[in-house]
């Protein structure tokens, strides 16, 4: 389709093909007029004759266009282009990213280490949130549609070619499923609908991924890999870990959407603080079933309320038993969402001397009692008639109410070959270097 030095809308000279995908090819190009190097994403002719993908591509660019963040790639152009073969394709010029995707780095290191990878998922999470602003899920969030610089290891998010948004309406079928499997939200892989929270999800098995050098489930086929994050608790990651992140991944992985991260704000600035965590403190993290809401919550069609810094704000006292591991010095997260260990806040000064009277008080009661009861001769010593023992029986009682994720009854994904069903690769499909679309990252 396309080749070295075509010359596309009669500006942008082709130079190297970096990444190809299932709507089309992803070339390093020049721009001629203002001599630059840019990324120009081809579709592929036979597609521009299916309204869906056009309609889809157009999105596309109007959606990354209206997008304005330093975490997000940059749209120059669109347009249409004649080939000499006599087809048309339609094509979007961005900024040309120096630099590897997060996929790639996965694939040389093995594994990335939390101090290097958290700040790439607090950026990627900065981005999503200006998206979620403006009524717009990803759904495609994977290390391959994550850049990161040489320069300065700044990521950018790239690749909305499957991107919903509530203002131009949906363009895949009710119940379709649009997503790469391996990093795919429960609720996505239903097809019962996407929310902010399934960007979120899929980025905290980004995380997964780069702590470990795997992803959390393996199949041989999308349809397999979707009904694991549907129903299958994903695996423990490595001991070494630091604390505060294995909380974080915990969280972001959660089957239930409302359990996860209030906003991608709020998502943001825990992976920021994350690998920090101080194991000696004694906050603590409420269950995800029980944590508050807080300010800052981004509804779909506005910004979002003031957030608390989360390096300012003062943590809350536990609303249930602990279910995470993880710690942060007091204050450092955001109220009541703090990444702490299971040991029980101190007791303040005032309550621990209470306390100390109380059990003085007793003692002596118990003391007086006991005289009385030598006075008059009850209970002798050495007698061997004790009679019925009568002391005092404490019973423990469980407080642990938690229940595991009811999730076993999820609705079964459609087929992948249906035409309203997964737009997924096969599992092992190759990398997408940049906004190159359904390669498995």
């Amino acid at each position: 389709m396309l080749s070295p030095e075509m010359l596309l809308g009669q500006r942008y000279r082709l130079r190297e093909r970096i990444a190809v995908g299932g709507m089309g090819e992803v070339w390093r190009a020049e721009d001629t007029v203002l001599e630059r190097t840019v990324a120009v994403k081809a579709m592929l002719p036979a597609l521009l004759s299916e309204p869906g993908f056009a309609k889809r591509f157009i999105a596309e660019a109007k959606t990354v266009a209206a997008l304005t963040h330093p975490h997000i790639v940059n749209v120059h152009d669109f347009g249409n282009a004649d080939l000499p073969s006599g087809e048309t394709t339609a094509y979007l010029v961005m900024e040309f990213i120096e630099g590897k995707s997060l996929a790639d780095l996965i694939a040389e290191r093995g594994r990335i280490d939390a101090r290097e990878l958290m700040p790439i998922i607090a950026a990627t999470a900065e981005a999503l949130q200006q998206a979620h602003e403006r009524g717009i899920i990803h759904r495609d969030i994977k290390p391959g549609n994550i850049l990161v610089r040489d320069r300065d290891g700044q990521a950018v998010l790239t690749d909305f070619g499957i991107a919903r948004s509530g203002a131009s309406g949906d363009l895949t079928a009710t119940g379709s499923v649009m997503g790469t499997a391996s990093y795919i939200a429960p609720e996505q892989a239903e097809g019962t609908g996407v929310l902010p929270a399934s960007d979120m999800y899929s980025l905290g098995v980004v995380a997964f991924h780069g702590l470990t050098g795997h992803r959390p489930f393996q199949a041989e086929n999308p349809i397999e890999l979707a009904l694991h994050h549907v129903r299958t608790p994903p695996p423990p990651l490595p001991p070494d870990i630091p604390p505060g992140v294995r909380a974080f991944v915990e969280r972001s992985l959660v089957k239930n959407p409302h359990q996860r991260f209030s906003s991608a704000t709020e998502m943001a600035a825990l992976a920021r603080v994350a690998v920090d965590a101080n194991p000696m403190s004694t906050s603590v993290m409420p269950p995800v079933g029980q944590l508050p809401r807080r300010a800052g919550v981004v509804s779909m069609g506005g910004p979002p309320a003031s957030v608390a810094d989360p390096m300012t704000a003062a943590p809350q006292s536990p609303q249930g038993p602990m279910q995470h591991g993880g710690q942060v010095p007091p204050g450092s997260t955001p109220p009541g969402i703090n990444l702490g260990a299971a040991t029980p806040p101190p007791a303040s000064k005032p309550k621990r001397q209470l306390m100390v009277v109380v059990a003085v008080a007793a003692a002596l009661v118990l003391v007086g009692g006991i005289v009385l009861m030598l006075l008059n001769g009850i209970g002798s010593p050495g007698t061997g008639d004790g009679g019925e023992d009568h002391s005092p029986t404490v019973s423990e009682q469980s407080a642990d109410s938690d229940e595991d994720d009811q999730s076993d009854d999820a609705t079964t994904p459609e087929d992948a070959t249906a035409s309203n069903g997964m737009e997924m690769p096969s599992v092992g499909d190759r990398t997408c270097n940049q906004l190159a679309e359904n390669c498995d990252g």
